[in-house]
Protein backbone atom coordinates (compact mmCIF):
# COMPACT_ATOMS: atom_id res chain seq x y z
CA UNK A 1 0.00 0.00 0.00
CA UNK A 2 1.61 3.36 -1.05
CA UNK A 3 -0.27 6.47 -0.90
CA UNK A 4 0.94 9.12 -3.11
CA UNK A 5 -2.61 11.91 -2.86
CA UNK A 6 -2.06 14.95 -0.97
CA UNK A 7 -5.56 15.43 -0.87
CA UNK A 8 -7.58 12.67 -0.22
CA UNK A 9 -5.26 11.01 2.78
CA UNK A 10 -8.07 10.70 4.79
CA UNK A 11 -9.90 8.51 2.96
CA UNK A 12 -6.46 6.17 4.05
CA UNK A 13 -8.27 5.96 7.91
CA UNK A 14 -11.64 7.39 6.96
CA UNK A 15 -14.85 5.83 5.05
CA UNK A 16 -17.24 8.02 5.14
CA UNK A 17 -20.15 5.18 4.94
CA UNK A 18 -18.68 2.44 7.55
CA UNK A 19 -16.37 4.54 9.92
CA UNK A 20 -12.65 4.03 10.46
CA UNK A 21 -10.97 1.68 7.90
CA UNK A 22 -9.24 -1.91 8.97
CA UNK A 23 -6.83 -3.18 6.81
CA UNK A 24 -6.68 -6.80 7.75
CA UNK A 25 -4.97 -8.35 4.38
CA UNK A 26 -2.35 -5.20 4.12
CA UNK A 27 1.10 -7.27 4.75
CA UNK A 28 3.36 -4.00 3.71
CA UNK A 29 2.72 -0.15 4.19
CA UNK A 30 5.61 2.48 2.60
CA UNK A 31 4.62 5.79 3.42
CA UNK A 32 7.11 8.68 1.88
CA UNK A 33 7.71 11.87 2.47
CA UNK A 34 6.13 13.38 -0.11
CA UNK A 35 2.54 11.87 -0.18
CA UNK A 36 1.80 15.15 2.36
CA UNK A 37 2.82 14.55 5.66
CA UNK A 38 1.86 17.79 7.48
CA UNK A 39 -1.67 16.63 6.53
CA UNK A 40 -1.10 13.07 7.38
CA UNK A 41 -0.32 13.99 10.98
CA UNK A 42 -2.78 15.66 11.72
CA UNK A 43 -4.98 12.83 10.95
CA UNK A 44 -5.44 10.02 13.90
CA UNK A 45 -7.33 6.65 14.10
CA UNK A 46 -9.83 5.73 16.79
CA UNK A 47 -8.34 5.14 19.85
CA UNK A 48 -7.31 1.55 20.24
CA UNK A 49 -8.05 0.61 16.87
CA UNK A 50 -5.63 -1.66 15.09
CA UNK A 51 -5.56 -0.72 11.50
CA UNK A 52 -3.07 -2.76 10.35
CA UNK A 53 -3.32 -6.14 12.32
CA UNK A 54 -1.21 -7.70 10.00
CA UNK A 55 1.80 -6.41 9.05
CA UNK A 56 5.08 -7.97 7.61
CA UNK A 57 7.21 -4.97 6.44
CA UNK A 58 6.98 -1.16 7.49
CA UNK A 59 8.89 1.75 5.39
CA UNK A 60 7.78 4.94 7.15
CA UNK A 61 9.86 8.07 6.15
CA UNK A 62 7.81 9.79 8.44
CA UNK A 63 8.74 10.08 12.26
CA UNK A 64 5.10 9.98 13.39
CA UNK A 65 3.07 9.74 10.65
CA UNK A 66 -0.19 9.97 11.98
CA UNK A 67 -1.33 11.90 14.95
CA UNK A 68 -1.45 8.58 17.28
CA UNK A 69 1.68 7.59 16.52
CA UNK A 70 0.97 4.32 18.02
CA UNK A 71 -1.31 3.70 14.99
CA UNK A 72 1.80 2.26 12.64
CA UNK A 73 2.65 -0.55 15.53
CA UNK A 74 -0.32 -1.65 17.49
CA UNK A 75 -1.65 -5.37 17.09
CA UNK A 76 1.22 -6.32 14.78
CA UNK A 77 4.22 -7.33 16.57
CA UNK A 78 3.54 -11.05 16.15
CA UNK A 79 3.50 -10.29 12.54
CA UNK A 80 6.08 -7.66 11.40
CA UNK A 81 9.20 -8.72 9.67
CA UNK A 82 11.29 -5.88 8.29
CA UNK A 83 11.18 -2.06 9.23
CA UNK A 84 12.54 0.42 8.35
CA UNK A 85 11.34 3.89 10.09
CA UNK A 86 12.82 7.49 10.07
CA UNK A 87 13.79 8.04 13.69
CA UNK A 88 13.06 11.15 15.62
CA UNK A 89 13.36 12.07 19.40
CA UNK A 90 9.47 12.42 19.65
CA UNK A 91 9.05 9.18 17.90
CA UNK A 92 11.94 7.61 20.17
CA UNK A 93 10.58 8.49 23.24
CA UNK A 94 6.91 7.63 22.68
CA UNK A 95 8.54 3.74 21.88
CA UNK A 96 9.90 3.58 24.74
CA UNK A 97 7.16 5.23 26.86
CA UNK A 98 4.83 2.48 25.34
CA UNK A 99 6.98 -0.49 25.52
CA UNK A 100 6.36 -0.83 22.01
CA UNK A 101 9.86 -2.99 21.67
CA UNK A 102 11.19 -5.83 24.34
CA UNK A 103 13.29 -8.30 23.83
CA UNK A 104 10.65 -10.47 22.93
CA UNK A 105 8.15 -8.55 21.56
CA UNK A 106 8.28 -9.22 17.91
CA UNK A 107 9.85 -12.46 16.94
CA UNK A 108 9.96 -12.39 13.18
CA UNK A 109 11.62 -8.97 13.27
CA UNK A 110 14.52 -9.81 11.06
CA UNK A 111 15.56 -6.46 9.13
CA UNK A 112 15.52 -2.67 10.91
CA UNK A 113 17.02 -0.30 9.67
CA UNK A 114 16.53 3.33 11.06
CA UNK A 115 17.07 6.68 9.06
CA UNK A 116 17.86 9.37 11.52
CA UNK A 117 15.52 12.57 11.36
CA UNK A 118 16.80 15.51 9.12
CA UNK A 119 15.65 17.71 12.70
CA UNK A 120 18.27 15.79 14.91
CA UNK A 121 21.23 16.95 15.15
CA UNK A 122 24.21 14.70 15.38
CA UNK A 123 25.42 16.11 18.97
CA UNK A 124 22.08 15.61 19.95
CA UNK A 125 21.64 12.38 18.51
CA UNK A 126 24.81 10.77 20.39
CA UNK A 127 23.63 11.97 23.73
CA UNK A 128 19.63 11.62 23.21
CA UNK A 129 19.44 8.82 25.49
CA UNK A 130 15.94 7.47 24.59
CA UNK A 131 17.22 6.88 20.69
CA UNK A 132 20.69 5.30 22.90
CA UNK A 133 18.08 3.05 24.57
CA UNK A 134 15.81 2.16 21.93
CA UNK A 135 18.91 1.68 19.61
CA UNK A 136 20.16 -0.68 21.69
CA UNK A 137 16.88 -2.68 22.48
CA UNK A 138 14.81 -2.93 19.69
CA UNK A 139 14.49 -6.65 18.05
CA UNK A 140 17.73 -8.31 19.64
CA UNK A 141 17.26 -11.16 17.36
CA UNK A 142 17.21 -9.05 14.27
CA UNK A 143 19.55 -10.44 11.45
CA UNK A 144 20.15 -6.85 10.27
CA UNK A 145 20.22 -3.89 12.11
CA UNK A 146 21.19 -0.32 10.65
CA UNK A 147 21.66 3.19 10.59
CA UNK A 148 20.69 5.35 7.04
CA UNK A 149 21.06 8.31 5.29
CA UNK A 150 23.29 9.83 8.43
CA UNK A 151 24.55 12.94 7.95
CA UNK A 152 26.45 15.06 10.52
CA UNK A 153 29.51 17.56 11.06
CA UNK A 154 32.77 16.06 11.15
CA UNK A 155 33.61 17.67 14.33
CA UNK A 156 31.14 15.42 16.11
CA UNK A 157 33.00 12.62 14.66
CA UNK A 158 34.47 11.48 18.36
CA UNK A 159 31.02 11.75 19.88
CA UNK A 160 29.63 9.69 16.94
CA UNK A 161 32.12 6.80 17.21
CA UNK A 162 31.60 6.65 21.31
CA UNK A 163 28.25 6.14 20.24
CA UNK A 164 28.68 3.67 17.97
CA UNK A 165 30.54 1.47 19.94
CA UNK A 166 27.77 0.89 22.37
CA UNK A 167 25.32 -0.03 18.94
CA UNK A 168 27.88 -2.81 18.34
CA UNK A 169 25.20 -4.97 16.79
CA UNK A 170 24.80 -2.90 13.82
CA UNK A 171 25.34 -4.55 10.62
CA UNK A 172 24.74 -1.77 8.15
CA UNK A 173 26.06 1.76 8.08
CA UNK A 174 25.04 4.62 5.48
CA UNK A 175 26.70 8.01 5.89
CA UNK A 176 25.18 9.82 3.14
CA UNK A 177 27.17 11.96 1.41
CA UNK A 178 29.50 12.87 4.50
CA UNK A 179 33.05 12.68 3.27
CA UNK A 180 35.43 10.92 5.60
CA UNK A 181 39.64 9.86 5.87
CA UNK A 182 39.72 6.35 5.67
CA UNK A 183 41.44 6.41 9.13
CA UNK A 184 37.66 7.41 10.61
CA UNK A 185 36.20 4.82 8.88
CA UNK A 186 38.35 2.90 10.33
CA UNK A 187 37.85 4.03 13.71
CA UNK A 188 34.16 3.39 12.48
CA UNK A 189 34.29 -0.51 11.51
CA UNK A 190 36.49 -1.19 14.59
CA UNK A 191 34.50 -0.45 17.07
CA UNK A 192 31.30 -2.24 15.41
CA UNK A 193 32.69 -5.80 15.12
CA UNK A 194 29.28 -7.05 13.40
CA UNK A 195 29.26 -4.72 11.06
CA UNK A 196 29.43 -6.21 7.12
CA UNK A 197 27.86 -3.16 4.79
CA UNK A 198 29.17 0.35 4.90
CA UNK A 199 27.58 3.31 2.29
CA UNK A 200 29.77 6.48 2.06
CA UNK A 201 31.72 8.14 -0.71
CA UNK A 202 35.27 7.10 -1.56
CA UNK A 203 37.42 7.74 2.00
CA UNK A 204 40.69 9.55 1.36
CA UNK A 205 43.91 9.14 2.47
CA UNK A 206 44.46 12.34 3.76
CA UNK A 207 44.95 13.80 6.49
CA UNK A 208 47.65 10.58 7.27
CA UNK A 209 48.37 9.41 11.20
CA UNK A 210 50.87 11.98 12.86
CA UNK A 211 54.85 10.61 11.92
CA UNK A 212 53.46 8.10 9.66
CA UNK A 213 54.73 8.54 5.94
CA UNK A 214 53.24 7.20 3.04
CA UNK A 215 55.96 4.78 1.98
CA UNK A 216 55.00 3.34 6.02
CA UNK A 217 51.13 2.86 5.30
CA UNK A 218 50.68 -0.47 4.82
CA UNK A 219 53.61 -2.02 8.06
CA UNK A 220 51.53 0.69 10.13
CA UNK A 221 48.31 -0.60 9.24
CA UNK A 222 49.04 -3.97 9.48
CA UNK A 223 50.52 -2.92 13.17
CA UNK A 224 48.11 -1.42 14.67
CA UNK A 225 45.01 -2.06 12.96
CA UNK A 226 44.78 -6.01 11.46
CA UNK A 227 43.09 -8.06 12.01
CA UNK A 228 39.59 -6.17 12.47
CA UNK A 229 36.49 -6.14 11.06
CA UNK A 230 35.92 -9.49 10.62
CA UNK A 231 32.56 -9.74 9.82
CA UNK A 232 33.11 -6.87 6.93
CA UNK A 233 32.90 -7.46 3.39
CA UNK A 234 31.55 -4.67 1.54
CA UNK A 235 31.81 -0.48 1.11
CA UNK A 236 29.19 0.49 -1.14
CA UNK A 237 30.61 3.54 -3.09
CA UNK A 238 28.62 6.26 -3.22
CA UNK A 239 29.15 9.10 -5.83
CA UNK A 240 31.59 8.82 -8.58
CA UNK A 241 34.63 6.75 -7.51
CA UNK A 242 38.03 6.73 -7.56
CA UNK A 243 39.92 9.08 -10.06
CA UNK A 244 43.59 8.17 -9.30
CA UNK A 245 45.66 5.73 -7.25
CA UNK A 246 45.65 7.39 -4.37
CA UNK A 247 41.38 6.99 -4.09
CA UNK A 248 41.95 3.27 -4.44
CA UNK A 249 44.78 3.30 -2.03
CA UNK A 250 42.19 3.29 1.18
CA UNK A 251 40.54 0.58 0.19
CA UNK A 252 43.67 -1.56 0.11
CA UNK A 253 44.65 -0.48 3.56
CA UNK A 254 41.09 -1.29 4.07
CA UNK A 255 41.63 -4.87 2.89
CA UNK A 256 44.59 -5.82 4.80
CA UNK A 257 43.08 -4.30 8.22
CA UNK A 258 39.75 -6.82 7.37
CA UNK A 259 40.91 -10.44 6.09
CA UNK A 260 36.90 -10.45 5.03
CA UNK A 261 36.88 -7.33 3.08
CA UNK A 262 36.57 -8.53 -0.65
CA UNK A 263 34.93 -6.39 -2.74
CA UNK A 264 33.26 -2.28 -3.38
CA UNK A 265 30.10 -1.55 -4.80
CA UNK A 266 29.96 1.02 -7.08
CA UNK A 267 28.59 2.30 -10.48
CA UNK A 268 28.57 1.02 -13.53
CA UNK A 269 30.75 3.80 -15.04
CA UNK A 270 33.14 3.80 -12.39
CA UNK A 271 34.68 0.17 -12.60
CA UNK A 272 36.39 0.69 -15.33
CA UNK A 273 38.36 3.15 -14.03
CA UNK A 274 38.05 1.22 -10.44
CA UNK A 275 39.84 -1.56 -12.20
CA UNK A 276 42.61 -0.02 -13.66
CA UNK A 277 43.57 2.41 -10.65
CA UNK A 278 43.79 -0.49 -8.34
CA UNK A 279 46.07 -3.05 -10.93
CA UNK A 280 48.72 0.22 -10.44
CA UNK A 281 48.40 0.62 -6.87
CA UNK A 282 48.92 -3.20 -6.02
CA UNK A 283 51.89 -3.15 -8.47
CA UNK A 284 53.64 -0.32 -6.08
CA UNK A 285 56.19 -1.86 -3.88
CA UNK A 286 54.18 -1.11 -0.75
CA UNK A 287 51.72 -3.43 -1.42
CA UNK A 288 53.67 -6.53 -3.16
CA UNK A 289 54.48 -8.59 -0.32
CA UNK A 290 50.17 -8.23 0.09
CA UNK A 291 49.91 -8.71 -3.78
CA UNK A 292 48.11 -12.62 -3.12
CA UNK A 293 45.51 -10.71 -0.93
CA UNK A 294 44.99 -7.85 -2.83
CA UNK A 295 44.42 -9.22 -5.63
CA UNK A 296 40.86 -11.00 -4.71
CA UNK A 297 39.31 -7.28 -5.04
CA UNK A 298 39.92 -7.22 -8.66
CA UNK A 299 37.17 -9.69 -9.58
CA UNK A 300 34.49 -8.95 -7.22
CA UNK A 301 34.09 -5.15 -8.13
CA UNK A 302 30.16 -5.16 -8.64
CA UNK A 303 27.78 -2.78 -10.10
CA UNK A 304 25.43 -0.49 -7.44
CA UNK A 305 22.36 -1.28 -6.99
Amino acid sequence: MVSNHRTDLSDIINDTGTGYVKYPHLHTLLIKHDVGWATLRRLSFEDGMVPFPNLRRLVSEIGCPFGDGMTLFRGNAATLELLKLTLTHELAVLLIRENVFTPTSHPKLQYVIFRLSDELESVNYANDPAIVRLMLEIAPGATVRGISDWDFDKTYLPPVISLLSKHNCLQVLALSDLSLSIWDAMAMIRSLPLLSDFHAVTPTLYPMPEDVSKRDLVNYVCSNYSPMGTRFRCWHIEGDGVVNVDGVIPFLLLALACPNFDYAALLYFGRERFAEMLKRATSMAAFQRHAHRLRRLLPLIVDKE
